[in-house]
């Protein structure tokens, strides 16, 4: 499994554990998030995950989200921010 899939993996499993959170920002979050392991899948598939950084533009999303998320669920901000920065060193 490479780092980012297992960050992507940590990142899912940070958001569940966070119940209290506001409902429309678990909504982004999640649609983001499916739309990046979307285009990864569809990269890795075609042999190319470099060229997922066209189709992911909801990773600037994430950043904000984990700008907006500091206060009150530091955890999950910072489980975004790991991911954002993961995205980056896999050139995406």
């Amino acid at each position: 499994m490479s780092d980012l899939q297992q960050t992507l993996r940590d990142l899912h499993r940070e958001l569940a554990g966070v119940p209290q959170l506001d409902p429309e920002q678990r909504a982004m979050l999640e649609a983001a998030l499916a739309d990046i392991q979307q285009a990864l899948a569809q990269a890795s598939e075609a042999g190319n995950v470099g060229e997922a950084a066209q189709d992911i533009a909801p990773a600037d999303a994430l950043e904000g989200a984990a700008v907006r998320l500091e206060t009150n669920h530091p955890g999950l901000a910072g489980a975004v921010r790991a991911f954002v920065d993961a995205l980056a060193k896999a050139g995406i």
